[in-house]
């Protein structure tokens, strides 16, 4: 099987993408030169900057950081696009990149719900090849208007969870464009599953998660006052992104699969940056993946040497399509009540073992013993928990599986 057979061609409705990897909407697909580099990188599309219409909104210069060592991105302050500048990219594009599908990203956050109808057939009439439904925004959840006031209706975020107005405003948008439509929801709220299908059954033809969470940015306890940001007074709840983020978006992406089947297409994002996170993203469920963060940290040009990598992972693992890895792990995955265990213990080897204590000082373990600098495990005493082997500098400790017969009766 050669490497020129693995497709990575993903169809999502009438829109066919060259493969499964969309640059998240953020700052960096903001203008046609960065999405040119985009579509010269190899990346299937992006969804645009998020344009909100209509204005005066929350929207200020951006303050972010990129926290190396925890490798965490958090962001407060953020820049968005009015609608006509968000056209103007669109419109740009369709003639300046060819096979890149353009995905305007949009909240509408008038008073009347068939303002995003409306909104979503400028975009279509300006060229999009489908229309991204921001229902994910956390910013929006707390209903602000630029002056800081609230208002009557949800948007954003909060309208993704609103189960009752959610399918309203989607419905508005998907009797109004012949393009796919994505809605792209928030984990915040515990209503993944719940609204993909709402925004299924509304007519939408793809749901996704933006993975991000609020959270407090790592502050200095010894200036518990000052701000993590540069050029910025207060501390705020902050938007975190990265790496640390994937087995948070890696549960999102089941959870939603597991509760709207196989049938539902969905984009999964969080924390993806090299071919581990990718296909474990495709694995436990994901059609197609959003990257943000890593755009912002890396640029575009990383993505090829990943799509050469992906290529010859399906090859040896032979795998033809996208598709035939999808559902993989998530098929793998079961509730604490279907666990097999297995019984056993932990035993050290004498020859590589150097006694340098780091098994020893394990809190919950009281099988390992060190009499005279030696290291011992207690076979009986052995919860089989593998703490000492992940601890152990030296790959000195393996575990040992007891033959069914062999058990022993533990109070």
């Amino acid at each position: 099987m050669s490497s020129s057979s693995a497709d990575l061609n993903v169809q999502l409705g009438s829109l066919s993408l060259r493969n499964p990897f969309l640059v998240g909407s953020g700052p960096t697909v903001k203008n046609v030169d960065q999405m040119r580099m985009a579509a010269d990188n190899g990346w299937a599309g992006a969804s645009i900057k998020l344009a909100i219409d209509p204005v005066p909104y929350l929207s200020f210069p951006p303050r972010y950081r990129w926290l190396k060592k925890e490798k965490i991105h958090i962001f407060t302050a953020e820049k968005r696009l009015t609608a006509d500048e968000a056209l103007s990219v669109v419109e740009q594009a369709r003639s300046a990149v060819q096979d890149f599908a353009i995905i305007p990203t949009i909240t509408y956050d008038g008073q009347d719900y068939e303002g995003w109808g409306r909104l979503a057939r400028r975009f279509q009439d300006a060229g999009a090849h489908a229309v991204e439904l921001n229902m994910c925004c956390p910013n929006m959840s707390f209903n602000l208007s630029s002056t800081g006031t609230s208002t009557d209706k949800s948007t954003g975020a909060s309208l993704g969870n609103d189960l009752t107005n959610l399918p309203t405003a989607v419905r508005f948008v998907t009797e109004s464009v012949t393009v796919p439509v994505i809605v792209k929801f928030s984990p915040e709220g515990n209503q993944l599953a719940a609204a993909g299908r709402v925004a299924l059954d509304a007519g939408a033809t793809a749901v996704g998660h933006s993975g991000n969470r609020l959270g407090i940015p790592d502050i200095d306890i010894t200036r518990p006052l000052d701000p993590v940001y540069r050029l910025q007074d207060q501390i705020t709840l902050g938007c975190i992104s990265g790496p640390w983020l994937r087995p948070l978006a890696l549960r999102d992406t089941y959870q939603m699969r597991h509760h709207l089947g196989p049938d539902a297409f969905i984009i999964g994002s969080g924390g993806v940056s090299d071919l581990q996170s990718a296909v474990q993203q495709i694995m436990v469920g994901s059609d197609a993946v959003w990257i943000c963060t890593e755009t912002m940290i890396r640029g575009f040009d990383w993505l090829p040497r990943l799509l050469d990598k992906l290529t010859n992972y399906m090859r040896d693992m032979q795998y033809k399509t996208i598709g035939d890895m999808r559902d993989l792990l998530h098929q793998n995955i079961t509730s604490a009540q279907g666990l097999t265990l297995h019984d056993g213990y932990a035993q050290v080897d004498p020859a590589v073992c150097t006694s340098c204590g780091m098994c020893w000082k394990i809190g919950h373990c009281n099988a390992i013993h060190h009499n005279e600098g030696t290291t011992v495990v207690d076979p009986e005493l052995c919860l089989a928990c593998s703490t000492c082997i992940d601890v152990c500098p030296r790959g000195a400790i393996s575990m040992i599986e007891r033959p069914a017969s062999n058990m022993p009766t533990r109070e």
